[in-house]
């Protein structure tokens, strides 16, 4: 067992993810309110691994243990040049800017795109550090959704906003109205991270 890690990250579902993919390897785990001291940090990379790993080694140097972040977004191949899904979630120009704004803004992004142009593809990525340097990284490619037409406030929760439009073709379903074993097959990127972040520790 070690002992401890912190989960960089204020985003309340991937602190339910990272926590769930770091289950049973630590005494403690922590979040950033636990740290005296605050961070800002420019997520200046090429690539959601890059991202997480500038995030990862930030916070490692003022943590004493390990720390876990993560970073992703959508690829939405429609949109060619226009779209940066490195951007996913600052898209609309303000990084605060709430979840309803970045719904709204999407959807006219994609007010003229029908069938399979309306086509979306998630990307995550995490990253371990500890005392400055980067120890692991890992990215990966998600299963494919499709962008609904409409959005429906009562599909909505905190933190995955995107999933509140997204359209599952293989069940024909929005995200949030899947099963539980539904929801596990969509989020095949988390256990893919869980998976490989897991082999990591156990050899740590």
């Amino acid at each position: 067992m070690l002992n401890k890690i912190l989960i960089a990250t204020n985003n309340k579902h991937k602190r339910e993810k990272l926590r769930w993919i770091v289950k049973g390897f630590f005494n403690q785990i922590e979040f950033p309110e636990n740290l005296p001291t605050k961070i800002r940090i420019e997520e200046s990379g090429s690539t959601f691994s890059q991202n997480a790993s500038l995030k990862a080694v930030a916070y490692s140097k003022i943590y004493d243990g390990l720390t876990i972040a993560t970073d992703g977004g959508i690829d939405i191949p429609s949109l060619g040049k226009s779209w940066d899904s490195l951007k996913t979630r600052r898209f609309v120009g303000e990084e605060k800017a709430s979840d309803f704004a970045r719904i709204k803004k999407l959807l006219e992004l994609m007010k003229d795109k029908k069938g399979q142009d309306r086509k979306m593809i998630w990307r995550e990525a995490v990253a371990l550090a500890k005392n400055g340097k980067l120890l692991f990284t890992k990215e990966v490619k998600g299963i494919e959704g499709v962008l609904e037409e409409k959005f429906d406030q009562k599909k909505y929760k905190e933190g995955i906003w995107v999933c509140s439009v997204w359209y599952s073709p293989q069940f024909r379903k929005n995200f949030f109205d899947l099963t539980p074993p539904e929801t596990k097959e969509v989020e095949i990127s988390w256990s893919k991270l869980r998976q490989a972040t897991r082999n990591f520790l156990k050899n740590y």
